[in-house]
């Protein structure tokens, strides 16, 4: 069981938290500009950073959750960007599971 995990549990979720953050991050980043371009209601209101730009620090993952909660992405009458909404979210949620099944790996490694 140790080798299996090691072999290929282990792996997986390490290309599982990396590669689809990386994936999700470039998803978030494209749905958010459509959103921007086409709905900007749909998206949160503008925070004021002092010397920060909201974009550059990761905002745009928080405004496409923003828009999944609030129900704004309903509005999208692209069947293409629906569909490639709900797969971002789908992807987010994928990602979450790695990164705790790997954080969970390590805490609870036998010893």
């Amino acid at each position: 069981m140790r080798e299996f995990f090691l072999n290929y549990s282990l792996p997986f979720l390490v290309v599982g938290t990396l590669g689809g953050g990386f994936l999700y991050l470039l998803c978030s980043h494209a749905l958010y500009t459509y959103l921007k371009e086409n709905y900007g209601d749909a998206l949160p209101p503008r925070l004021e950073l002092y010397m920060h730009d909201q974009e550059a620090m990761g905002g745009f993952m928080h405004g496409v959750r923003y828009a999944a909660k609030h129900g704004g992405w309903k509005r999208i009458e692209s069947n293409t960007w629906r569909k490639f909404f709900i797969f971002n979210h789908a992807l987010g949620y994928f990602v979450g599971f790695c990164c705790i099944a790997l954080c969970a790996a390590f805490i609870f490694w036998p010893t």
